[in-house]
């Protein structure tokens, strides 16, 4: 097996390990983002006293829908943060390696992996900025609803 097909091999298992993440844990992050957002002094919002109470509101008022906004970014963002970050590691840490036939040291797999998370960040902060909106939008913006990920590119774009 080639070097090159190894990083694809572990920027597929990344990108679907990502996509299993959120596949299971998405209506718990669609509660902790509200969480975060709802200190309590906005009106007509509902206020959560626990996650159980949360779960139950949500179900309540949104039904199944409620717990799987911004699903569609959210897999997206995940999957490909995931997928990328293991191919931007694998990268740099051939790029360091070069020329030695030693190991790499521990500083070099940290700043391999700095690397790595530093471009993650800058390619797929957008699509984390517009899942927490889909998340939030039957939340905070009653009025105005996004027809889904494209919905929303087009009035953000």
């Amino acid at each position: 097996m080639s070097k090159s097909q190894w990083k694809w091999e572990n920027a597929t298992a990344g990108a679907l390990a990502g996509f299993a993440t959120v596949a299971v844990t998405h209506p718990l992050d669609v509660v902790r983002t509200r969480f975060q957002v709802n200190d309590g002094r906005v009106p007509n919002l509902p206020t959560y006293k626990s996650t159980a109470n949360a779960l139950l509101t949500i179900a309540r008022l949104e039904r199944l829908r409620g717990f799987y906004a911004g699903f569609f970014p959210a897999v997206l963002g995940s999957s490909v943060s995931w997928g990328l970050y293991f191919f931007f590691y694998g990268r740099a840490k051939e790029r360091y390696s070069r020329n030695r036939d030693e190991r790499l040291s521990a500083g070099l797999h940290l700043a391999s992996a700095a690397e790595a998370g530093g471009l993650v960040c800058l390619c797929t902060n957008p699509i984390w900025l517009i899942k927490t909106r889909l998340q939030l939008q039957t939340h905070l913006h009653q009025n105005r609803h996004y027809s889904g990920l494209y919905g929303l590119l087009r009035i953000l774009c």
